[in-house]
């Protein structure tokens, strides 16, 4: 409704004029204008402007009266800009600035919670995606080391793991239908750029970054810094290592000729290694293969962990121990040993020319 603007003063100096031409009191006014009498006066002390039907009305009460004031219309809603600024203000002294971290973080918490409320009134907003929390088994296990090995943060809602295709040989599928089974969720594959070798699952999920923070204690950031480790209910349990053992093979393993010299001969077999830069990995793969019978060895660096006997690298093959050989070599290694040789013997020997 359209509002009257007086200068100081010239508002209370018409409504007097009013009162001593009409002969009417204060309270009759109010009746006559259809307002209260608290309205009146606020009117009469120029808190409030008068509204346009209002100044109609009281020119009609006293017409003989010389009314010829100056004035100002005002438009509808001519008040909206002015309030909101003073709004604003108060909102920004009493809860902080719309700009400021503690600001967002409260408003964000509170569209999280009107979007779980209503979801049909967000369809084009995003939401966190439900997903299924599997319980601690040997599948969880295998994932969690190939997380370790060949897989990292992105940023607090999203993973990724990376794999060379060639001797990955298709291993990433089978890692996408391991994620899938964990927590019902497809990820998505990449094929990068700079090298069609090197394939990217992308897994994009807040609930699945703090699962594997909170539940498992793994650190975000930088690996080799924070040093990562197995989690502790993998390490305590002999079924969970081995699973989890073959999940870090499979992303930091392989097989490889392994050639030395004994006296005059010179021997080359099949050997394991495994080659990380985080000191507790390291030493859960030795203690694991250790538990199990094996004869495994570091390096002088500490950074490699190795299986020099063939029958243990045949027996961790057959055993599961390692999922995903670099089958080149393995194939060409195979053939070199068998070849003109006895196949009961466990390396091909070539005496040194003397």
């Amino acid at each position: 409704m359209a509002r009257i603007r007086f200068k100081k003063g010239l508002q209370y100096k018409f409504l007097k004029d009013i009162y001593i031409g009409s002969g009417l009191s204060w309270t009759e006014i109010a009746k006559k204008l259809n307002i209260s009498n608290r309205t009146l006066t606020d009117w009469k002390r120029e808190k409030y402007t008068i509204s346009l039907d209002a100044l109609q009305k009281l020119q009609n009460i006293a017409p003989n009266r010389d009314l010829n004031l100056s004035y100002k219309v005002l438009p509808d809603y001519w008040s909206v800009p002015k309030a909101a600024q003073k709004g604003g203000l108060a909102l920004a002294k009493k809860y902080g600035g719309p700009g400021i971290p503690e600001g967002r973080k409260r408003g964000g918490k509170n569209s999280q919670k009107r979007r779980k409320l209503s979801p049909e009134l967000y369809q084009n907003c995003n939401l966190r995606k439900v997903i299924k929390i599997p319980r601690k088994s040997l599948t969880l296990a295998e994932f969690i080391d190939i997380f370790l090995g060949d897989g990292g943060f992105n940023n607090f809602s999203q993973i990724a793991i990376s794999f060379n295709k060639e001797n990955g040989h298709d291993y990433f599928k089978k890692v996408c239908v391991l994620i899938n089974r964990l927590f019902e969720m497809s990820p998505v594959v990449y094929s990068l750029s700079s090298t069609k070798k090197v394939i990217r699952l992308v897994v994009s999920s807040t609930n699945l970054v703090e699962f594997l923070v909170k539940n498992n204690r793994i650190k975000k950031g930088n690996k080799v810094k924070n040093q990562v480790d197995v989690p502790y209910w993998i390490k305590r349990n002999t079924r969970y290592s081995k699973s989890c053992l073959r999940g870090l093979i499979d992303t930091d393993g392989g097989v490889y000729y392994h050639r030395h010299s004994s006296g005059k001969w010179k021997s080359f077999n099949i050997g394991l290694c495994f080659s990380n830069k985080f000191e507790p990995l390291l030493e859960f793969v030795r203690k694991t293969l250790s538990d199990m019978q094996f004869h495994p060895r570091v390096n002088q660096s500490g950074d490699k962990v190795y299986l020099y006997r063939e029958k243990e690298v045949l027996k961790s093959k057959k055993g599961r121990v390692q999922e995903r050989f670099n089958w080149h070599a393995w194939k060409a290694c195979v053939g070199q040993l068998t070849e003109g040789s006895n196949p009961s013997s466990s390396a091909n020997l070539t005496k040194i020319n003397s």
